[in-house]
């Protein structure tokens, strides 16, 4: 692995892209980022930000990708489905850009959603078994860069993401009697995977694969109970008579467990 900060750029600068700016700052890289638009938190922020309506039918065409990001040897792609209304359709155009413009490594942050919902024990060898759109948009935006003319490639399917400023049991805790208490969670801290896609940002070596979970998988009512009690909330409903089970994500890769 490469002491060297590579020159990075950062499509989708939120829950995983504003600290992983931070990070790559601090080790000397230049950093650029796209997001919707400002807030007061991106004011006099160390880096350069652009705002963009990545759905414009022209967006690819600003002048800032040809100004900032072509410079940039390393490209994330940290959006979720949701924030685009064709996001296939978006990402092709963004990995052309890529393409023209001679990135050398791409890091895309996919799901552990892409291998279903079927009970067995999965890991980076495990075919993926997608069962809604999201997983399916994902997965395709995966294959869309395996068949680019990227040399280096990183995919990381992270688990769940949660943090105390942003947790899951939040919502949980609007809901009552509230099924599958007994599957296993397959979840990662934010700071754990900012600093997988850290580590993966010096590390370009062809094109790998990873799981991105925390190797432990108590059932949600346990997890959900303590996390609650950390926070010093109550624990969430869950049905104790639902004991169906659920898939358990490993990875096969040590040097990047979570």
């Amino acid at each position: 692995m490469s002491n060297t900060p590579p020159n990075c750029a950062i499509l989708g600068f939120g829950y995983l892209g504003r600290p992983l700016a931070q990070k790559l700052y601090e080790r000397g890289a230049e950093v650029a980022a796209v997001k919707r638009s400002l807030s007061s938190d991106d004011i006099n922020l160390p880096i350069r930000l652009d705002t963009a309506d990545l759905n414009h039918p022209d967006v690819f065409q600003e002048a800032f990708w040809q100004q900032y990001w072509a410079d940039k040897t390393t490209w994330f792609c940290l959006l979720p489905p949701s924030a685009l209304k064709d996001y296939c359709g978006s990402l092709r155009q963004w990995v052309a850009l890529a393409e023209q413009f001679g990135v050398q490594h791409i890091v895309f942050c996919s799901s552990t959603g892409v291998y279903g919902e079927r009970v067995r024990e999965c890991d980076e060898h495990t075919p993926p078994e997608p069962q809604t759109d999201n997983a399916r948009h994902i997965l395709a935006v995966e294959t869309l860069l395996w068949e680019s003319r990227i040399p280096n490639i990183d995919i990381l399917r992270l688990g769940g993401l949660y943090s105390a400023e942003r947790h899951p049991v939040s919502r949980l805790l609007l809901q009552k009697n509230i099924s599958g208490g007994k599957r296993p969670v397959n979840v990662v801290h934010q700071d754990r995977a900012v600093d997988a896609l850290l580590q993966t940002a010096f590390d370009p070596q062809g094109r790998k694969l990873r799981n991105i979970v925390e190797p432990d998988h108590p059932g949600r009512a346990e997890f959900y109970a303590a996390e609650a009690a950390k926070l010093g909330l109550p624990p969430p409903d869950f049905n104790p008579e639902d004991i169906s089970g659920g898939k358990i994500v490993r990875s096969i890769f040590q040097d990047r467990q979570a």
